[in-house]
């Protein structure tokens, strides 16, 4: 029987819903009894599919290269030490970092071809809006004491939480990911009170996680819908509205932060982080993240040839040797998949910026929201790391960048 392209997409757009979920119940079984492979199992299946989708269309062999260039280091890795556990890991790792170019041009394709078609484009609304539920109810889990601490420094510096959410460095991410289509979403069908009880209800959630770059990236992800629809005309409403924020606003944000902050444990993991690096400033805000980097460096520079260092030697092997991730999106690639795998990301970047900024000259709203969602996850993503690496939330990256390709509204705002 021949399964027709638009049943496949119904189908990958069912199992795209409960990823969240599924993720949930993967961690919970972590937690409670021992590791499986559903989530595994779970992603492999979306990424055989997303695979046969694109098949059919002009982009496969762009993917073609791109699965290439990410998984080389891998097998080049392999090749020098000959461990397949290694291997293993190492191919894990590389399809991770394919996830979001992979999920954007799936988002791409459906996007474009069902543009006019409503019951479609509603599946689509309904695959955000059931994410962000399993993650509220992930979230809420975490509050009831249930789950895992976001950070974990010896159980009497258990801080914040995760939920049953395994990966905590992708959840910020996820949170952010799922939650910027539908903040836009409400802005550009001016359902402000849908967009201002969402952004309460996604900072309360960022305060529970404790992480620094989710409550920055929570005010910068509801911020961008109205700094991209802004227009240089002036008038006195927008005057009399900044004054009202000036005013009004700005305290009450800064006290609903201030108790944020000190009652939900910020304040005890920033003082936990300047006692264990010694009160460098710098290195706490980047959660050490700039030791590492040096370290990494000093071993791609000195341990590498210019062969290894253009195809990479896999994740596995620079770690044995630097004995810590880099956590920064660009430098953690170039070690893993060497110049070859971090050129493709940054001309990925850079070709979605292109066309998002010709779509934005067009008069594509959602073009205007995406050029600007994407510099921020770009610079978040070394910054922090853990963003176009990442595996759950790679879908909804994706997902976020091909918004750029939605003509009007996505769907009228529901609840």
């Amino acid at each position: 029987m021949v399964v027709s392209i638009k049943n496949l997409d119904k189908f990958i757009l069912i199992l795209l819903s409960y990823v969240v979920l599924i993720d949930m119940i993967n961690g919970f079984f972590m937690m409670e009894f021992s590791k499986i492979l559903i989530s595994q199992f779970f992603k492999l299946l979306i990424l055989i599919l997303f695979f046969l989708r694109l098949s059919t269309t002009k982009y496969f062999s762009v993917v073609l290269v791109l699965f290439f260039a990410f998984q080389i280091g891998a097998i080049f890795g392999l090749l020098k030490t000959g461990s397949f556990t290694n291997f293993n890991n190492d191919m894990v790792v590389a399809t991770k970092w394919f996830n979001v170019p992979l999920s954007f041009f799936y988002f791409k394709t459906v996007l474009k071809t069902y543009n006019t078609d409503y019951l479609m484009i509603n599946r689509v609304n309904k695959f955000i809006i059931k994410s962000f539920k399993f993650l509220s109810i992930n979230m809420l889990i975490g509050m009831c004491g249930f789950g895992m601490a976001y950070y974990n420094h010896g159980y009497s510096n258990a801080i914040g939480t995760r939920g049953y959410i395994y990966a905590g460095n992708e959840l910020t991410i996820l949170l952010l990911a799922i939650t910027f289509p539908i903040a836009l979403n409400y802005y550009l069908n001016k359902d402000y009170k849908k967009f201002f009880l969402l952004f309460g209800l996604t900072l309360f959630y960022a305060f529970l996680m404790t992480s620094k770059t989710v409550l920055g990236g929570v005010l910068i992800i509801f911020a961008i819908p109205p700094i991209s629809q802004l227009k240089f005309r002036i008038k006195k409403k927008w005057i009399d509205y900044f004054i009202l924020f000036i005013f009004i606003g700005i305290p009450v944000l800064c006290y609903i932060f201030y108790l944020g902050i000190t009652k939900m444990g910020v304040v005890d993991k920033i003082t936990h982080s300047m006692q264990r690096n010694n009160n460098e400033i710098l290195t706490v805000i980047l959660s050490n993240r700039n030791n590492f980097i040096k370290n990494g460096w000093e071993v791609f520079v000195e341990e590498y040839n210019w062969i290894e260092k253009f195809f990479g030697l896999g994740q596995s092997y620079h770690l044995q040797l630097s004995g810590h991730l880099a956590e920064v999106d660009f430098f953690s690639l170039l070690f893993a998949s060497g110049i070859l795998g971090l050129s493709c990301l940054i001309l990925l970047v850079l070709y979605w910026l292109f066309i998002s900024y010709k779509l934005m000259r067009l008069g594509r709203n959602y073009a205007k929201a995406t050029f600007v969602f994407i510099f921020f996850i770009t610079i978040i993503s070394n910054l922090s790391g853990h963003i176009y690496g990442s595996g759950i939330a790679g879908y909804f990256i994706g997902f976020c960048i091909a918004l750029m390709y939605y003509k009007t509204e996505f769907v009228k705002a529901n609840g």
